[in-house]
């Protein structure tokens, strides 16, 4: 059973099906009389969610929400974050920080979640994802898929979702996931061309650049600096520095890699490979 966000055995290519995505949320103590009661969402764009969250004991806090980008796509995540902090003290003077957190979400090519048998996997293994920001809803509906069909009972509804059809919309999304992966992919490697690999970033900091022929990802970590080989070891694409999470992250199908090159999110499953400090 694969439930992995973006699943780890590539045969189904459901990496190209799927688009990885990075949302951001802060909670905030606020004066009860600006605390609003239910959740509110944005009509236009950038993208704001607005709820309450009810305290034990009594009283609400604040939380906002948005600023989702694809994976590795943005050129400062902390600034989004900080735009975030800044849209919240303009409508809600008077708010103070307490919680901050970042979630990774995937939306497939025609919105609808994917859950079904794994292509060339022999029936046997199964996959849940493209849940697009409704896990909670859409992770209870897989397991009832997955279990029935195990079962033999499986759900009237699911099977409109094994055979939808690709429509020509569905079938254009699909066209353009491949050719925003494909601009993304020149993009981080031509940056990281053009630069060198810097020797001593600042503390918490990290860039790509190159050092030799390989494109090279340098952070300044707890314990020193770090240099790793910035490139994916799904499908090579070359990282980038998350200013935010202090991570390195694929511009191509969302991988994530800890400072240190250790894997975080897939479909990657293997760490990066530490470059000679010379």
């Amino acid at each position: 059973m694969l439930a992995t966000g973006a699943p780890i055995i590539d045969r189904g290519l459901s990496f190209a099906t799927i688009e990885p995505m990075r949302s951001y949320a802060l909670a905030f103590d606020v004066p009860p009389a600006l605390v609003p009661r239910g959740m509110y969402l944005s009509a236009g764009s950038p993208s704001r969610s607005v709820r309450d969250v009810p305290l034990t004991g009594g009283g609400s806090r604040l939380v906002v929400g948005g600023n989702g980008h694809d994976v590795g796509r943005t050129s400062s995540e902390r600034a989004l974050v900080d735009d975030l902090r800044a849209w919240t003290a303009e409508h809600f003077p008077g708010a103070t920080e307490t919680h901050a957190w970042s979630a990774q979400d995937y939306r497939s090519y025609d919105s609808m979640p994917l859950i079904g048998p794994l292509p060339r996997g022999g029936g046997r293994i199964q996959v849940a994802t493209g849940f697009d920001k409704w896990g909670m809803a859409s992770g209870a509906m897989a397991a009832r898929s997955i279990a029935g069909r195990i079962l033999g009972a499986e759900p009237s509804w699911q099977q409109a979702l094994s055979r939808r059809s690709i429509r020509p919309s569905g079938a254009a999304r699909a066209v353009l996931l491949s050719a925003e992966v494909a601009v993304a992919a020149t993009t981080s490697a031509v940056g990281a061309a053009v630069r060198r690999a810097p020797t001593s970033p600042p503390p918490g900091a990290g860039a790509v650049g190159r050092r030799g022929l390989l494109p090279t990802g340098v952070s300044a970590t707890e314990t020193g600096t770090c240099a790793a080989h910035a490139i994916c070891t799904h499908l090579g694409g070359v990282l980038r520095w998350n200013d935010n999470e202090r991570s390195w992250d694929c511009p191509l199908h969302g991988s994530r890699f800890s400072a240190e090159g250790e894997v975080i999110e897939g479909p990657a499953t293997r760490n990066l490979r530490r470059a000679a400090d010379d």
